[in-house]
């Protein structure tokens, strides 16, 4: 090598040692300034939080600052336990069951609501009648702890007239409901039409009887993000990034379901039949709540008072605190 190529090429180096000098911390650096944030979810993974997985797989958050980790969850009380304790931040999970913490005294708010109607009922084989509330009279029911129906069974049977003394609560763990019941040891089982019905019909081939509890008064509501009070206190804009970028990514699953059930497949530890995972985020889409002119998982007073007087009439809740503790929408602004 002459001695002005070799010039040429010690200058070059010199200086990409430089920029590599120069950009490697500041890489590091806009890494590192990401605020990382974790959601946990009140269940295993299922179709139904695919809106969340679009939005980590489009890099929705990752867009607004965010390093998100979704992570399974065991039960609603217990996430709910978690983030009032402060050992946890952020949960996803039914509504209702943080109306029932607040109620408590526990330190939490919704920040955004996602399922106005929890998607949520009662199945049961061809054979075993199931056309009304009255039905599970004499019936024998699989109840976990945990388990959203389990926890509102009391309430139901007494809106609808039904005398619970007649039906055979048998306890168990949440994993061996389906087995039980496939089995027949137990009459009835609650599912989420967005979650176990679509698993349980491709997987049997049987078209169950189904009762949606939101047609006999048990009107729930559903999927949506809960908070601590001293999170949201702390770090506002966080959870407004979040919201925004969960947003997109519920618009991105109303209008291409099976795309978002694609993107939900990937994440799954236990694989999962596509058209399963398909049939469950249209469940989901369908029952998403985005009201016209509002951004998505914006929440009403009405729907609220409706829910806190629902609670306290069946004896689900012993104490109505201010309606401003349950929830807000400051971070949809």
């Amino acid at each position: 090598m002459n001695v002005t190529r070799r010039g040429f090429f010690l200058s070059g180096l010199l200086a990409a040692v430089a920029l590599s000098v120069a950009s490697g911390p500041a890489t590091a650096q806009a890494v590192a300034a990401k605020e990382k944030v974790q959601v946990r979810f009140t269940w295993k993974l299922k179709g139904e939080y695919a809106p969340l997985f679009v939005a980590l797989d489009k890099g929705y958050f990752a867009a607004e600052g965010l390093d998100v980790t979704l992570a399974e969850g065991q039960g609603a009380q217990t996430v709910l336990r978690l983030i009032a304790a402060g050992t946890e931040n952020i949960g996803y999970g039914p509504a209702v069951a943080a109306a029932q913490a607040v109620s408590q005294g526990m330190p939490v708010t919704v920040a955004a609501l996602y399922q106005t109607k929890a998607p949520m009922g009662v199945i049961s084989f061809p054979d075993v009648p199931l056309t009304g509330p009255k039905d599970l009279e004499g019936k024998r029911i699989g109840i976990s702890v945990g388990e959203t129906f389990t926890d509102m069974l009391e309430p139901f049977t007494k809106i609808n007239n039904v005398d619970l003394s007649k039906i055979t609560r048998i306890q168990m763990d949440n994993s061996a409901r389906t087995s039980q019941f496939l089995s027949r040891n137990v009459d009835v089982m609650s599912v989420y039409l967005s979650n176990e019905l679509p698993v349980l019909e491709k997987k049997t081939g049987v078209k169950f009887n189904v009762m949606r509890v939101s047609n006999h008064g048990l009107n729930l509501l559903g999927a949506s993000y809960y908070v601590s009070s001293e999170f949201a206190k702390q770090k506002p804009e966080v959870l407004r990034k979040l919201l925004k970028a969960t947003a997109k990514g519920y618009q991105d699953a109303m209008k291409d379901p099976k795309g978002a059930a694609q993107i939900m497949g990937k994440h799954m530890r236990v694989k999962e039949d596509p058209a399963v995972l398909v049939a469950q985020v249209r469940a989901t889409v369908e029952s998403t709540n985005a009201p016209a002119g509002k951004p998505v998982g914006w929440q009403e007073e009405a729907q609220w008072k409706n829910q806190l007087n629902l609670l306290m009439t069946t004896g689900a809740i012993k104490e109505r605190k201010d309606l401003k503790l349950y929830y807000t929408n400051e971070f949809l602004k």
